[in-house]
């Protein structure tokens, strides 16, 4: 009897863990409309890929899923690309990296994530290269202006090491005069040190929803982050929206459950 029990046992574990290999590389591919107040009508229709934590360098089943969401850039021709951080989680990774960014080429503007300075508890993770992301646009604690349908849209990016140490001043590198403003950052709560308005976008990644999570109901227990206010998808407060994304990779382990990795398409809309 034991022995049945626990050969059914090491058959469930061994399904979960090929379902969560097969997760990881399982990407979501979503256009999803964001609401803009006052949003001007030369921009109505903007399209922004959202990328985020691809986790590079390390093996895992997630290297599909950044494959597939690169070659839906390519297919989609967005706008813009944004990409808020984790691009490696070990320097082994850099090679991949580059292919992947001259193929989404200087359209794409990126910051960097905790993983890509070591700074983690994964085991796997080290320092990489974080200087030059060319033919991308590497924003650390910066701005650039951007004319697009003849206006000016203001991209923020901010330093994950300044934002943990407190000394990040995203609201002070705000133009009120441009037509659009976007924030760039790793971590969520980025949305909760501006005011409501200062950027009406805001875009940020790190949370995996969760990467293994336990559904129920409607909802699910996120075991990597269970009790994050901003875990996946669209946020609002007042003038400014929050998109979080999924991510593409995986940390600790190589595997995703109940939390598929996705690259997103926000298509801008007035309020």
């Amino acid at each position: 009897m034991l022995a049945r029990i626990a050969g059914g046992l090491g058959a469930v574990a061994a399904a979960l863990l090929g379902w969560g290999w097969f997760e990881a590389g399982w990407v979501r591919l979503r256009t999803v409309d964001v609401e803009i107040p006052g949003l001007c009508p030369e921009l109505e229709g903007l399209r922004l890929i959202h990328l985020s934590d691809f986790h590079l360098g390390v093996p895992s089943g997630s290297a599909r899923a950044v494959e597939r969401a690169v070659a839906w850039v390519e297919e989609r021709r967005p706008d813009l690309v944004l990409v808020t951080g984790d691009l490696l989680t070990h320097p082994r990774g850099e090679p991949k990296l580059r292919e992947l960014l001259r193929r989404l080429g200087p359209r794409t503007y990126a910051v960097l994530g905790n993983h890509d300075f070591g700074d983690a508890r994964d085991p796997l993770a080290a320092a990489s290269r974080r200087d030059d992301l060319a033919p991308a646009h590497l924003l650390l604690d910066d701005s650039v202006e951007l004319e697009l349908r003849g206006r000016r849209v203001q991209l923020v990016g901010i330093d994950p090491t300044s934002y943990r140490s407190g000394q990040a001043d995203p609201e002070g590198r705000a133009d009120p005069d441009a037509d659009l403003r976007i924030l760039l950052c790793h971590y969520p709560y980025v949305f909760d040190r501006v005011r409501a308005g200062v950027y009406q976008l805001v875009l940020a990644g790190h949370l995996h929803d969760g990467q293994i999570a336990i559904p129920y109901g409607r909802g699910k227990l996120r075991l990597a982050h269970f009790d994050w206010r901003y875990t996946k998808g669209l946020y609002r407060r007042g003038g400014s929206a929050l998109h979080v994304s999924p991510g593409l990779g995986t940390t600790f382990v190589p595997f995703r459950l109940f939390a598929r990795p996705e690259a997103t398409e926000l298509v801008l809309r007035p309020a």
